[in-house]
């Protein structure tokens, strides 16, 4: 039925497009999640040392599958008990940041790369010549890129 449809072979200018494009909207959704972890830390006041010694407390006792208590949260006594679900949400948090920043690493790596035209051989005459290239994209590649 759809055979005659090439929808998965772009040009340079319209892969370039839709990559910046995703590249912006991953930059987006970074600074979303640091903005969203700053006012956690700031809610539940929480410095760069209390948070890794938080982390490495929620990930000592999810490894030992016990039930967590934060009534013997070390620390100041004037500092606020931070739940194990804030904890958790901090460490996921931390987790998609790093992978939407590899991403952004690769398709910007992607683009570097990416040219604007390439050199063939004219089957007519044998000259050579140059031409917008085509890149065949995977549906999920498409998918990805918005298409």
């Amino acid at each position: 039925m759809f055979d005659s449809v090439r929808y998965s072979t772009k040009t340079s200018p319209e892969l370039r497009g839709a990559m910046q494009k995703k590249v912006a909207e991953l930059k987006g959704r970074i600074d979303e999640r640091e903005a969203r972890m700053r006012r956690i830390r700031e809610e539940y006041r929480i410095d760069a040392e209390r948070l890794a010694t938080l982390v490495m407390q929620f990930q000592k006792q999810s490894r030992n599958s016990e039930m967590v208590s934060y009534q013997t949260q070390g620390g100041a006594s004037g500092d606020q008990l931070v739940p194990a679900g804030v904890i958790a949400n901090i460490i996921r948090e931390r987790e998609m940041v790093d992978s939407e920043r590899a991403q952004v690493r690769k398709v910007e790596l992607v683009l570097r790369n990416l040219s604007d035209t390439e050199l063939y051989n004219d089957p007519k005459t044998g000259e050579v010549k140059s031409r917008q290239p085509l890149h065949q994209l995977t549906d999920d590649e498409l998918e990805y890129l918005g298409f």
